[in-house]
């Protein structure tokens, strides 16, 4: 079932890309928790910092699940590593991942967001931890 506040959730992805176009869904006095940062400033700059090394992010809505106005968002990104990420220099490898965000949605606007990013597989993923050899 398709709601209003599933249609602001879906729309924060389609311009996530653009951190400065979120004003558009996500209000001024946002709460954000984990990698959402602390607020509207510090989740602007933190997609933003992500899309330096990975300027072709891509998200995969998998499920949105929604109870009152808090929707759950389950997805995958893809992305080429092209800059430095976390000490990393750029491999130009392609990497997928998973991300699970918990928005709250009021008047049209994202007022709270929770965001767990799976930074491992990424990290393994544009080879910045060891493997290990063969048994």
């Amino acid at each position: 079932m398709e709601t209003a506040e599933k249609d602001v959730v879906r729309r924060f992805y389609e311009i996530a890309g653009r951190p400065e176009d979120l004003d558009e869904v996500v209000a001024p006095d946002l709460k954000g928790h984990a990698g959402a940062g602390s607020d509207l400033a510090e989740l602007k700059a933190s997609l933003a910092s992500f899309l330096v090394p990975f300027p072709d992010l891509t998200p995969e809505l998998r499920y949105l699940v929604q109870e009152d106005d808090l929707v759950s968002v389950w997805l995958s990104y893809t992305a080429t590593h092209q800059a430095d990420f976390a000490g990393v220099p750029a491999s130009g490898r392609r990497v997928k991942f998973a991300e699970w965000d918990l928005m709250r949605v009021r008047d049209g606007k994202i007022v709270e967001i929770t965001q767990y990013c799976d930074l491992f597989t990424i990290m393994s993923q544009i080879g910045a931890l060891p493997t290990a050899a063969p048994a």
